[in-house]
């Protein structure tokens, strides 16, 4: 007969133990032996083994709170599940609980366990260690906007109307060399709820448009035969609706006014610089907030609301007999573009591409590592990898570079701030539009950023 310290295993002892509510890890530790001993001797004396309790945090229990007057959830706090991302209805499949209409899961905090002891079955030998997550979530109701009066084609159509500028034909008189004048019109998410508002937004856009004449009769002045207008569209013209966490509290305008107000802008914007130029090519990016998401995920690559307001202001153009010198480069489904300006490579991307998966201490190292990944595969990207000038946007505030046969210039935004970002790191930029300057000779001159 087996011996154990000394003991038999069949000591009044030790079937006690068997017969206790002790775990097999337990009883195996206290009497010297293997827990698959104590398991095999529990089977073959019928013992059922006692389940072993779930490992908590304080906190952590798993459970539904409830509204005693409404009988809503308010608080959820789940048992060890498989990790579910941002797709957060599993979780209330799972827990089979159901949220009224207007209600969602806000993540409160998680706990995650890297290789938990689990089992799908009531067999024990089946278990197998995995990752786990504990959720716990708030319920909240979601916002209802009250906003949704505002009409940001009439607010424009005003301005436009008490603007001392004329928006009318203009007489050419060619001199000197070719000059382009360009300007980015870029992350003016047109939307936002705060610090004035979506109306705040469209006027300060409309001062942004009245000061790119004067610069451009100024410059005319200065000698410049403008035979060129270069209008760069970088992207988050529109602020979205579902591109953050409970984003409906702030907001002001839906999906549709906003692409609708956008338009409104970028046509108002040609409408009153083309016509002092014989020639006008547009090139747009597409930017994050314009991408269309469920799950707080992008659908595809070119579902695009930036995009598509490009897409509609050219369709808008294109009836109209004094815009017929107009060209354009949209982006589709890449994330970069570029246009031939004198001969110069003029490129834009809006930056979010190279934001997180790129790497890079600062915003200027992460815009030149994803330059040279570009310049890496020309013979993918062509003339893109190969930039003269790129303008990059995404980060709302300025900052530039020479990197040789790479000029990069980084954009400050046409929005309103974020007092949340400017809270959290004391840093904040003015808006502004970004003008400059290209010859057949000089690739980027006469810069002003127009505040």
């Amino acid at each position: 007969m087996a011996k154990v310290l000394g003991n038999t295993l069949d000591t009044p002892d030790f079937i006690a133990a068997l017969n206790s509510e002790r775990s097999s890890p337990q009883i195996a530790k206290d009497f010297g032996v293997h827990e698959s001993t104590v398991r095999r001797r529990r089977g073959k004396a019928g013992i059922e083994a006692p389940k072993p309790e779930a490992k908590t945090e304080p906190g952590w229990e798993a459970g539904v709170s409830y509204d005693p007057n409404t009988g809503v959830p308010t608080e959820i706090r789940t048992p060890p599940m498989l990790d579910v991302g941002a797709d957060y209805a599993r979780v209330l499949e799972t827990m089979q609980i159901a949220l009224p209409e207007g209600y969602d899961l806000r993540l409160v905090n998680l706990f995650y366990n890297q290789s938990a002891w689990t089992r799908d079955t009531e067999d024990q030998e089946k278990a197998v260690t995995r990752p786990t997550v504990r959720y716990h979530f708030k319920v909240i109701q979601l916002a209802v906007n009250v906003m949704l009066d505002i009409d940001p084609v009439g607010i424009l159509a005003q301005l436009r109307a008490q603007s001392p500028l004329k928006h009318g034909g203009f007489t050419f008189d060619p001199a000197g060399d070719d000059a382009a004048f360009c300007l980015s019109i870029n992350d003016i998410q047109l939307g936002q709820g705060y610090n004035g508002g979506s109306d705040a937004t469209i006027a300060q856009f409309h001062k942004f448009v009245e000061l790119a004449r004067e610069r451009i009769e100024a410059l005319k002045r200065m000698g410049y035969n403008f035979t060129l207008l270069v209008v760069v569209l970088g992207g988050d013209l529109v602020e979205g609706c579902t591109i953050y966490a409970n984003q409906s509290y702030n907001i002001d305008l839906s999906r549709k006014q906003q692409v609708e107000g956008c338009i409104a802008l970028v046509m108002h914007a040609i409408d009153t610089l083309a016509p002092m130029f014989p020639k006008v090519q547009i090139l747009a990016s597409k930017g994050n907030h314009g991408e269309h998401r469920i799950n707080g995920k992008k659908t595809t690559l070119d579902d695009n609301d930036d995009t598509h307001v490009a897409e509609m202001v050219k369709l808008g153009f294109a009836r109209d007999p004094d815009m017929q010198h107009l060209s354009w480069v949209i982006a589709v489904e890449e994330a970069a573009v570029w246009m031939d300006v004198f001969k110069w490579t003029l490129a834009t991307t809006h930056g979010d591409i190279y934001a997180k998966g790129v790497s890079g201490a600062t915003t200027e190292r992460k815009a030149h590592s994803w330059m040279k990944n570009m310049a890496a595969a020309f013979r993918r990207f062509g003339r893109l990898a190969q930039a003269d000038v790129l303008i990059t946007h995404h980060f709302h505030h300025d900052e530039m570079n020479d990197w040789g046969d790479t000029y990069w210039r980084q954009t400050s935004s046409q929005d309103r701030g974020s007092p949340e970002f400017t809270q959290a790191s004391g840093k904040y930029s003015e808006p502004g539009m970004l003008t400059w300057v290209m010859t057949p000779s000089t690739r980027y001159t006469d810069e002003s950023v127009l505040r």
